[in-house]
């Protein structure tokens, strides 16, 4: 670490200072609707690297390399987001933020019960908030030709409404 940086800033510097060492590279899908500016599941790694400062490189992924070998030996599922920094090679979006978050002052609060909190909350978050959302998504745009769409629609959105119901009494709840 250079000698001269104090306070805030200094101290995030040398928190982070290994970290900007290795260039990070993240994929994202060639032909998403966006053209891969960061509209499917990168955008969460994205945005924690844009959070914390760190700055990275995007490969784009067409839906033909995706299952082709280089890319499975990267994320065995050949999806979209992969982290590679050095030899440090991850996949899956929460493992990827999960990893920036320890490794980059500011994403997780500095007390431990509080950090516990908020790693509870990005797991409620891919697990138990985006399911319902993704099910729209696919009941809309996937299936919204199909002649039982109409039926199951409004299921799935009663699904999403009991979600943020929950999760809105929750936060009602918080301190």
């Amino acid at each position: 670490m250079p000698e001269g940086f104090v306070g805030d800033v200094g101290e995030a510097m040398e928190a982070n200072w290994g970290c900007l060492a290795m260039t990070v590279v993240i994929t994202a899908f060639e032909r998403s609707p966006d053209g891969g500016k960061g509209l499917a599941r990168d955008t969460r790694v994205r945005w924690a690297l844009e959070e914390v400062g760190q700055p990275y490189e995007v490969r784009l992924v067409s839906f033909r390399a995706k299952k082709e070998p280089a890319h499975l030996r990267l994320h065995p599922f050949g999806l979209i987001p992969t982290y590679e920094e050095g030899d440090l090679v991850l996949f899956e979006t929460g493992a990827i933020v999960l990893h920036i978050a320890e490794r980059h002052a500011g994403l997780f609060p500095k007390d431990a019960n509080a950090r516990a909190r908020a790693i509870a909350w990005m797991f409620a978050a891919l697990n138990t908030v985006e399911p319902p959302i993704l099910e729209l998504v696919t009941a809309r745009f996937t299936e919204g030709d199909e002649p039982w769409a109409q039926e199951r629609l409004p299921l799935v959105k009663d699904r999403i409404r009991d979600r943020l119901a929950q999760l809105s009494a929750r936060l009602g709840d918080a301190d």
